[in-house]
């Protein structure tokens, strides 16, 4: 058709893994880590088994790129538009919250099968371990970019830790308890890291 831009043979073949990433995030969330198959995410992507080894070779190889590709997507959603609050509170519990909504949806939930999977398997459990740490240096730097002084306080990084492990704690609790049940464990839980928050910025950094 005139005026329609055809794509190039580069853009068809990102266009192609991306498709076959976004489907593994999908599938990994509906079927888990234990049951996801190559086949199930290459019908998902919309492409033959043959173009999914192409790009993929094999099973480990599509959900270690899936990891990678989930990872990327929740810290650059984590550092996209930082907050600019009045006071640092207001600017930490800001973060406090982005965290939350990130941790609260399907690619975290992927991102958890993998981690899971990782617990008797040597090789995943390499790659979860560096990516799980390119996501704690994502978010610190956010935290030092809205609030520079917070992790210099005496309990600032340990603070951090804490209320992400919290966030953690707390979606793993929902996969087993009802919305409700988790809307108040949050409640609670976030009353906790505001107070924790709020004595670590009375310091003096």
């Amino acid at each position: 058709m005139a005026g329609v831009k055809r794509r190039t043979q580069a853009e068809r073949r990102e266009a192609t893994r991306t498709a076959l990433l976004e489907a593994t995030v999908e599938c990994l969330v509906e079927f888990g880590y234990s049951n996801v198959t190559a086949a199930q995410i290459a019908g998902r992507a919309g492409v033959t088994r043959g173009a999914q080894a192409h790009y993929f070779a094999t099973k480990a190889e599509l959900v270690v790129a899936g990891l990678e590709h989930a990872t990327g997507r929740i810290i650059q959603q984590f550092r996209a538009d930082p907050p600019h609050c009045p006071t640092e509170t207001e600017s930490v519990l800001a973060l406090v919250d982005r965290l939350w909504a990130l941790h609260d949806g399907a690619t975290f939930t992927a991102l958890v099968e993998l981690w899971l999977g990782s617990r008797t398997d040597p090789e995943l459990r390499r790659h979860v371990h560096r990516l799980n740490r390119e996501l704690t240096v994502g978010m610190s730097e956010l935290l030092n970019q809205v609030a520079p002084d917070f992790l210099r306080r005496p309990r600032g990084a340990s603070a951090m830790v804490t209320a992400l492990a919290a966030i953690r704690g707390v979606v793993l609790t929902s996969f087993v308890s009802s919305g409700q049940t988790t809307t108040a464990l949050w409640k609670a839980i976030r009353a906790e890291i505001v107070q924790l928050a709020t004595d670590v910025i009375k310091q003096q950094p």
